[in-house]
């Protein structure tokens, strides 16, 4: 790859915004695109604040956005995390709860028993505020009004935080030259997943797979609607819109429960966005080497982003079709040296960028400031800036 240290160094945000466009436009950029997450919580950590206080104040959010971009120069604008505690407390959350080290964790918590399966079928929106969100938050289980006003001061709690946040955002962008083009326009869930993370848990749902195989593929397909409408843009449509799905359950799913019960209807949903002029963005959880020939089918175009697997066989495999992502292990930010993490970033693009359809990622995102030295993503980031132009 090629080298030119003075284009880096002026590299303006429309320049940044300008290499997306190319590579979910089929286009060659003039320089790799990076997707570098840092969350909310790592970024308080890089800052030398509170976790468990300043999760609670805006001003100490913007803070940390802002002390965190100034430290690493990617692409786009990190450090903000939508899991505040404020919001889940007010609403006695208990699937998303506040550790004693002040980070936020998902417990294994289910919406639904299996008995709630033929009223799911029959109405999911009325099984989620009827059931589901009843119990993951104590204050909807009480009686009206009390559970309306809870919702009222969530609400109003929320808009007085990003009232605040989401303008700092916008001008940390400029300020930093980050990307200033909001390319991801929603998230969703693919519909076996949603079942399986809201309604019935992990465990529950590899149960009711083999209990009530026929229940579960009719949830699913009653769950389908709601996934496409959550995900569906507003935007006008273009190849540049996109829709992120994180995908959890394949990977821990035999394949010919993967083929019956999680395929056909994420295909379905994917192909749905995309003949409606958009674009979408996955996230492939844990290792998906087994599954390569299914994500080959999906239109062409989606952006697929990895966590574990061969980079050799999936850029092989996927590469001249798909925009491929994520992979080079976050491990190495922390436990290696700059002199490996400057080696390794090398031996991705090396694989990765030739012919394009690549956008380079991490294998996970950022989550405690432990999870990398800021030596190592600042040189990171500054060899993808270098080594990674076309």
């Amino acid at each position: 790859m090629n080298c030119d240290v003075l284009d880096v160094l002026t590299e303006t945000s429309q320049d940044k915004n300008q290499n997306f466009i190319d590579v979910y436009e089929g286009r060659i950029p003039k320089r790799i695109p990076m997707s570098v997450g840092v969350d909310g919580a790592a970024a308080i950590e890089y800052a030398g604040l509170n976790l468990i206080l300043d999760q609670y104040s805006a001003e100490k959010m913007i803070e940390a956005i802002d002390f965190t971009n100034g430290l690493f120069d990617t692409d786009t604008l990190v450090g903000f995390s939508n899991r505040l505690p404020s919001f889940y407390k007010m609403l006695g959350a208990k699937n998303y709860q506040m550790g004693a080290d002040g980070y936020m964790q998902h417990p294994n918590v289910y919406g639904m028993e299996p008995e709630d399966y033929d009223d799911l079928i029959k109405d999911p929106v009325k099984v989620c505020w009827e059931k589901v969100l009843p119990r993951f938050y104590d204050e909807l289980a009480k009686p009206y009004p009390y559970n309306v006003i809870a919702i009222t001061k969530m609400q109003s709690s929320m808009q007085s935080i990003m009232s605040k946040v989401g303008p700092a955002m916008a001008k940390l962008s400029a300020k930093y030259n980050k990307t200033t083009q909001n390319f991801m326009a929603g998230r969703t869930r693919a519909p076996f997943d949603l079942l399986a993370d809201t309604f019935r848990s992990f465990t529950g749902v590899s149960s009711d797979i083999r209990r009530y195989p026929e229940k579960v593929l009719a949830a699913v397909e009653a769950l389908y609607p709601l996934c496409l409408k959550l995900g569906m843009p507003k935007a006008k449509p273009s190849r540049t819109v996109l829709v992120g799905i994180a995908l959890h359950m394949p990977t821990y799913m035999r394949e010919k429960d993967f083929q019956k019960f999680w395929w056909p209807t994420y295909k379905r949903q994917v192909e749905e966005y995309v003949n409606a002029g958009y674009n979408v963005s996955m996230f492939c959880e844990e290792n998906w080497m087994r599954y390569l020939d299914y994500l080959y089918e999906l239109p062409a175009g989606c952006e697929l982003q990895f966590e574990y697997g061969d980079p050799k066989v999936i850029k092989e495999k996927l590469g001249k079709k798909h925009i491929i992502q994520g992979l080079f292990p976050m491990s190495i930010l922390r436990t290696g040296t700059v002199e490996d993490t400057i080696r390794t970033a090398k031996e991705y693009i090396d694989i990765l960028a030739p012919g394009g359809n690549y956008i380079f990622g991490m294998d996970k995102s950022i989550l405690r400031a432990k999870d990398a030295k800021i030596e190592n993503l600042q040189a990171l980031i500054r060899t993808v800036k270098e080594y990674g132009r076309y």
